[in-house]
């Protein structure tokens, strides 16, 4: 069953002189990952924020659990139901990367007794210790910034992760981890993984490619 549903959607600018999306339908399930992928200009970054209801399309649908998004309250979408990792990642850079979690809870308004405890856990579970957890995000590399921009994400437990080009600023060596985490995170946590990427090797390891361009399913 599709956690995740997108339905004859459109999408232009200009007051409809630039049409960006036309008819996309693509169906999503829990525990799988995704790749969108498309060259410049083929509107994935527009359809992330469509997804993440950042944006509203011009016609169509975009369904999770088979409701329409426009009928969710939007700030209970964003902070419970659908964890979003942009590009610029948006990390807080004066606060540690304990206290970006931790923070990300308290907007989420997540009900957990011990909130440290749980933020040092989700940290530990994206490969960064104790330590690490308590430097500030500026004291980090590129890599660690996009694990904490991913442990805040699961800090609200969401069943579907929208990442915008999570690996575009990483190395080879730092990209496959980063891909392994939300590979694990769709087979062991049952999360449903949107990935909008140009990366050649994202698209060679999701289960499932959407090709924005050609607007056609590839399933590898």
């Amino acid at each position: 069953m599709s956690v995740f549903k997108i339905e004859k959607l459109c999408y232009s600018y200009d007051n409809g002189k630039k049409l960006v999306l036309d008819n996309i339908n693509y169906e999503f399930e829990k525990g799988k990952t995704y790749a969108i992928m498309g060259k410049s200009g083929t509107g994935k970054t527009t359809l992330l924020s469509l997804m993440s209801g950042l944006d509203v399309p011009m016609s169509g649908k975009i369904l999770y659990n088979d409701i329409d998004i426009s009928k969710i309250n939007e700030n209970k979408y964003r902070s419970n139901h659908v964890g979003v990792i942009f590009q610029s990642l948006n990390l807080l850079p004066h606060l540690t990367a304990l206290e970006n979690v931790e923070l990300s809870m308290d907007i989420s308004d997540i009900k957990i007794k011990n909130k440290k405890e749980h933020a040092l856990k989700i940290l530990a579970k994206v490969g960064l210790d104790e330590e690490k957890a308590n430097r500030r995000v500026l004291r980090l590399s590129g890599g660690e910034q996009q694990r904490v921009a991913i442990a805040r994400t699961l800090s609200y437990n969401p069943d579907v992760i929208l990442a915008d080009e999570p690996t575009g600023n990483l190395d080879a060596v730092n990209e496959k981890q980063v891909l392994d985490i939300f590979k694990d995170l769709a087979k062991n946590d049952n999360k449903c993984v949107i990935i909008v990427t140009h990366s050649e090797n994202i698209s060679n390891e999701v289960d499932t490619v959407y090709n924005l361009e050609k607007q056609i399913l590839n399933n590898n």
